[in-house]
């Protein structure tokens, strides 16, 4: 009988211990990691630039622009296109060529890419202004649009 008393005493005492330590958690954590996309991007206010007639060999007043860049740091670049009515962007001086200067920094726009800037930081932005240069002598005639395109392209520096 003490054998029994003794068996059921040692049973009880594991049985407790046994439920003492296994007992299952109330809560448990899920770690999460995560990043915002990368977003090379550019947009440019004002969108359109209306210089009207001018004369021939005449020069547009400056008028400003303003590159905003998306959320990581993005190398801008410019470049023009050829008038609509066949006037030729380069540099003034022949006949039916118009030029366009850009400032900050200092560049006559061309037919191929060039840097407006190396780096602006992320959300940031990069003024700039551009000046038209009619051709030093025109064989078209008045009143034909030589409408053209500037385009700035985003990339990563």
């Amino acid at each position: 009988m003490k054998k029994c008393k003794f068996a059921l005493i040692l049973m009880l005492v594991l049985c407790a211990f046994a439920a003492a330590t296994v007992q299952a958690a109330d809560t448990s954590n899920i770690t999460v990691t995560v990043s915002l996309a990368g977003s090379i991007e550019v947009s440019v206010n004002p969108t359109t630039w209306n210089i009207g007639s001018i004369a021939v060999n005449s020069d547009s007043a400056p008028s400003s622009f303003t590159a905003t860049v998306g959320n990581v740091a993005t190398k801008l670049e410019i470049t023009g296109t050829d008038g609509a009515g066949g006037w030729t962007l380069g540099t003034r001086g022949a006949v039916d060529v118009f030029e366009v200067d850009v400032t900050n920094p200092a560049l006559v726009l061309s037919k191929s890419y060039q840097t407006l800037a190396a780096s602006v930081a992320a959300y940031g932005t990069k003024d700039f202004s551009l000046t038209y240069k009619s051709p030093a002598s025109d064989d078209k005639g008045a009143g034909i649009s030589q409408g053209f395109t500037i385009t700035v392209k985003a990339s990563a520096p």
